[in-house]
């Protein structure tokens, strides 16, 4: 299998566009995690931190927020790079993953934010 060329700028254009679009979907992914089980009364996100879930949750959305983060970091960079170049015949896929590196890079840190200001962990009696 031959690996692609990245010295081509079409090939950045399509690899920008591509990690945008790969950053924006762990944004998605982070977005579900942070929310789920929020209680709009208590302006609280209630987990249990022994459940099923609920013990992989905090560092799922560590893991989510650094991968989103590098991936639309590195999207920005390749797209702004490859962007305006004579050869380059993929502008648009250049603009295009600029922008959503843009946007994952200004949504994990808010969502992170988040996470830290609205989660509740659920405390358990047992009794005794």
């Amino acid at each position: 299998m031959k690996l692609p060329n990245f010295r081509l700028y079409d090939t950045q254009a399509t690899a920008s566009m591509i990690l945008g679009l790969f950053g924006l979907l762990c944004a998605a992914v982070l977005v579900f995690v942070v929310f789920r089980g929020f209680d709009t009364e208590h302006m609280a996100v209630v987990y249990d931190p022994q459940g099923t879930m609920g013990q992989f949750r905090r560092p799922l959305v560590f893991i989510t927020t650094a991968i989103s983060m590098v991936a639309g970091g590195v999207a920005g960079i390749v797209g702004f790079s490859s962007l305006g170049q004579k050869r380059n015949t993929k502008q648009g896929r250049s603009w295009l993953g600029m922008a959503l590196g843009a946007v994952t890079i200004a949504m994990a840190p808010v969502l992170f934010l988040a996470w830290f200001t609205f989660s509740e962990p659920l405390i358990r009696d047992h009794g005794g």
